[in-house]
């Protein structure tokens, strides 16, 4: 078990690497195509991933929880449910039992979030609860509580703050190829011959990272974490 734990741990690592390293060489790209500073890219791609994940880190569990309408629950809400979680939370050995939330969503499901297992969050629908008998329960919540204790959920929340700042630097791309801000203002005698195809060539390269970045971001932490 303990051999699983750490294969995941160097795995999620070497997927944060590789979402680091797709939002350096956008962030470089565009600085590069727009500006003719390539550092200034990666300074920009760095600051809107320092507010994404700040953002993420203090608040990123609230905003999932608002977004999907879930609501707290006490024991007398539901006594089932919460027995079912205190019991896989002292079977996984976690240091606070979660909190616990209902969504009123006839589809069922259940997921997890909270960047640790004493900030963690456990959220099922009130369709799943319909259907499945407390064996049934057990097995979800066991899964979910799974992924607290493994630290999954702080590793897929730390990849969602990465697809989002690499989809936020290439819309920013996308505007600015759009309304022609490509060469950043700074057209000189250069822009001919060598110079001019040399910028048309950089303008492509980026126009590409702009359109395979957002769905390699979106592709990896799927295939990897498999």
């Amino acid at each position: 078990m303990f051999e699983l734990i750490r294969a995941n741990k160097r795995r999620a690592f070497v997927l944060m690497a590789a979402m680091a390293a797709l939002l350096g060489a956008l962030g470089y790209g565009l600085g590069l195509a727009f500006w003719h500073r390539p550092l200034e890219g990666l300074v920009v791609a760095f600051i809107i991933w320092a507010v994404l994940a700040f953002v993420t880190w203090f608040q990123g569990d609230a905003l999932i929880l608002s977004a999907s309408g879930a609501r707290r629950i006490e024991k007398k809400d539901h006594p089932v449910l919460f027995d079912v979680v205190e019991e896989m939370t002292i079977a996984a050995g976690l240091p606070k039992m979660p909190e616990i939330y209902i969504l009123d969503v006839e589809a069922p499901n259940a997921f997890a979030t909270g960047r640790s297992p004493e900030q963690a969050k456990i959220a099922v629908t009130a369709g799943l609860l319909e259907r499945l008998n407390r064996d049934e329960l057990q097995g979800v919540i066991g899964h979910e509580i799974g992924h607290v204790a493994n630290r999954d959920v702080l590793y897929m929340m730390v990849a969602t703050v990465m697809i989002g700042a690499i989809v936020m630097l290439a819309d920013i791309g996308f505007y600015g190829f759009l309304f022609g801000g490509g060469s950043g203002g700074r057209r000189t005698s250069s822009s001919s011959g060598g110079g001019g195809q040399a910028q048309a060539i950089m303008m492509l390269v980026a126009l590409a990272l702009v359109i395979a970045f957002p769905d390699i971001a979106l592709w990896l932490p799927r295939t990897y974490l498999d």
